[in-house]
């Protein structure tokens, strides 16, 4: 078998890897038209088009299972005029919260967005952050606009379901993104680790690691070529035990 290319993507824990063969000046019609397909096919796989899947690749690269997925509403009396004015109030919670963090040397990441159209069609957020187990009483207290603030952790939905969920109402709407974004990041955010494609042995076949979790699997065959993927998650780091936030209507 000819060497094949291989790509690898790394954001936190979950890693997605590509191997197909490719084409060469001097293969005939009939095997460059069969190697191309598994060319497409990796391109395919290892291109994030849509907005949610490069969102699951940034929620992966930043956020642990154990960080949180919060949801705030407004009541009656604080229900802001329009998105901008909700926009506005979010961004007050998110700098209280920083500057709280700040002064006890903890970082705050953020993504959120902001929803009016499902549902009763009443303003409300979405924001994950990184959670620390030592501010969820703040948390409560910084949200005087509504009466019940729900705390998830970010395994209650896992990287692909929750970017879905967080880019729901754009795609739902009719207004679905090629490329765009409907969601806003904090600065500090690393990015997925994308390593350039190489040239790998023609034998090479991909193989996670033993205590990985897979989530992904394709791959085809034919007597010019090869072709497949995998996506997977590595085994979490042990970490400290974090108390579990208790839900309470304000």
């Amino acid at each position: 078998m000819a060497r094949q290319r291989f790509k690898r993507i790394q954001a936190g824990r979950l890693v997605r890897e590509a191997l197909w063969t490719a084409s060469f000046p001097n293969d005939t019609p009939k095997a460059r038209a069969e190697k191309i397909k598994c060319t497409s096919a990796a391109r395919q796989r290892m291109n994030d088009k849509y907005c949610w899947q490069k969102l699951k690749m940034v929620l992966a690269a930043n956020f642990s299972y154990t960080d949180l997925v919060l949801t705030l509403t407004y009541d009656d009396d604080h229900l802001p005029r329009n998105k901008e004015a909700a926009r506005k109030l979010l961004k007050k919670f998110l700098q209280e919260l920083r500057v709280y963090r700040k002064n006890r040397h903890a970082e705050l990441k953020y993504i959120y967005c902001t929803e009016d159209k499902h549902g009763d069609a009443r303003i409300h957020h979405h924001v994950v952050i990184n959670g620390t187990g030592a501010d969820y009483d703040l948390i409560y207290s910084l949200w005087t606009h509504g009466t019940e603030l729900h705390f998830e952790p970010v395994d209650s939905y896992g990287y692909e379901e929750l970017a879905k969920y967080i880019t729901k109402e754009p795609r739902e709407c009719g207004h679905s993104s090629v490329g765009g974004r409907s969601w806003v990041p904090s600065l500090n955010l690393q990015k997925p680790d994308v390593k350039p494609t190489e040239w790998v042995d023609g034998n090479m076949r991909l193989e996670p690691p033993a205590n990985a979790y897979i989530l992904q699997t394709e791959s085809f065959e034919n007597e010019w070529g090869r072709f497949s993927y995998v996506e997977y998650l590595l085994p979490a780091e042990p970490v400290a035990k974090k108390t579990r936030p208790r839900k309470k209507k304000k």
